[in-house]
């Protein structure tokens, strides 16, 4: 498995080191780095009246219409400035080779907590924009979280959450209060199970989702777990001494004891369809699965609540910076990328994004009006959340953690996945700092 994700490594090797020579992509700008960082959103935009043409590559392949609308009314008021749209199948592979080029576009989606991002960041290779005044309107916390080395190098727009979905009907027309504890969770589930109702709705056999689900989950069990795996990925513990992988194990198969017959044979459509169907009252997945579950049934009455911790103690939200922008240093016209950044974070087009987007927004001016995320944007704004450990995890150790956690839900053997842990742990981490 590792040799199948070691070109993707070898390609984000070799575009970091590339990149600490040539932050500039190969092309020259009319001003020095510090000078353009000082530039102002409101200033003039454009050279000697003509028109600018700017690329705005987008990496969130889902929301393409979205930010079409977004450019055309910006175009309309800033008929001097021009955004081209790039869009294309598998667009962080593809913004890999391009950077590994030297080929960079003017203004890119980003996700800011992560490695690969972070490099471009402490190689110069996306402009500082921390003196830019549209940046006070992002939430306090997710402001801090998306900087390097205390500086700000995006506009962060949105944050997806990992969160457990109930059916609100259910719960209220059978009594069951919605759970806040570990213990309060199982007791729930019995409740249905009692009531003939299924009380989770699972997809193991859909690889990604089960991972998904699992990493969440373990870093609910400890916000920092990250740092657990670089130790015994250094040999310098087992799992079998550390309670942070059992415990993980015991919940996953303690919570199958609630869900389909088969979950192993159930994908994440069958998932979707439980909770579509109200068959099931319960499904453990990301904010981005909302629209898609209101899609199958626009009536079903559901929200997300925070998965308790399986341990019994304080429960955080795992989450990701999921909409951001930055310019790249290479961009020639950065008075003009700066005046779009600024429209994107302006109230109107914020809110617009938010409505249309419907993940939980971090800008403050913004009235967030989903209901089965409302509980979900308070907590990411007031910082009761925790990225993701994925962000900090090398590429390719989730997929190659997919196997172990299935044959685990098929064979119930703690401890043989604990060594199998051990072992991905080992290959993945062992060189991480």
């Amino acid at each position: 498995m590792k040799k199948r994700i070691g070109a993707i490594a070898l390609s984000l090797g070799l575009v970091c080191s590339l990149l600490a020579g040539c932050g500039n992509g190969g092309q020259t700008s009319d001003k020095p780095a510090g000078e353009a960082a000082a530039t102002k959103a409101g200033e003039t935009a454009g050279a000697a009246g003509g028109q600018v043409t700017l690329e705005l590559y987008l990496q969130k392949t889902n929301v393409v219409d979205v930010f079409k609308e977004i450019i055309t009314r910006f175009e309309a008021q800033n008929p001097e400035i021009k955004i081209e749209l790039t869009s294309v199948p598998d667009p962080e592979t593809a913004l890999v080779t391009r950077i590994a080029s030297n080929d960079y576009p003017d203004i890119v989606t980003i996700w800011p907590a992560e490695k690969f991002y972070r490099d471009l960041m402490r190689d110069g290779a996306l402009m500082d924009i921390s003196d830019q005044a549209f940046l006070n309107d992002i939430a306090d916390e997710t402001r801090e979280i998306a900087k390097y080395d205390g500086k700000d190098y995006a506009l962060s727009m949105t944050m997806s959450a990992y969160g457990l979905i109930v059916n609100n009907k259910l719960f209220e027309e059978n009594g069951i209060e919605k759970p806040q504890t570990w213990d309060e969770l199982i007791a729930a589930a019995e409740a249905f199970q009692a009531k003939g109702i299924q009380p989770f709705a699972f997809y193991d056999k859909s690889t990604e989702q089960l991972g998904q689900m699992a990493e969440r989950l373990i870093g609910v069990i400890n916000n920092d777990i990250t740092s657990q795996f670089k130790k015994v990925g250094k040999s310098e513990t087992a799992w079998e001494n550390e309670k942070e992988m059992k415990a993980l194990a015991d919940a996953m198969l303690q919570l199958r004891q609630y869900g389909q017959k088969d979950t192993l044979g159930a994908g994440y459509e069958d998932a979707f369809n439980d909770i579509a169907t109200e068959k099931a009252a319960m499904i453990f997945y990301g904010s981005w699965g909302i629209q898609t579950i209101l899609n199958l049934n626009p009536d079903l009455d559901i929200e997300m609540i925070t998965i308790p911790n399986p341990t019994g103690e304080l429960a955080k939200v795992p989450a990701s910076i999921d909409t951001a922008l930055s310019i790249t240093e290479s961009c020639e016209n950065k008075e003009a990328a700066l005046k779009f950044l600024a429209f994107m974070g302006s109230k109107e087009i914020a809110q617009y994004y938010a409505d249309t987007e419907q993940n939980p927004s971090v800008i403050k001016t913004v009235d967030y009006k989903r209901p089965q995320l409302q509980t979900m944007s308070e907590k990411l704004k007031s910082g009761d959340m925790f990225f993701s450990p994925s962000v900090y995890w090398p590429a390719g150790f989730r997929k190659s953690w997919e196997a172990p956690l299935q044959q685990l839900i098929l064979s119930k053997d703690v401890n043989a996945f604990l060594k199998d842990s051990d072992s991905i742990s080992v290959e993945y981490f062992q060189n991480e700092e």
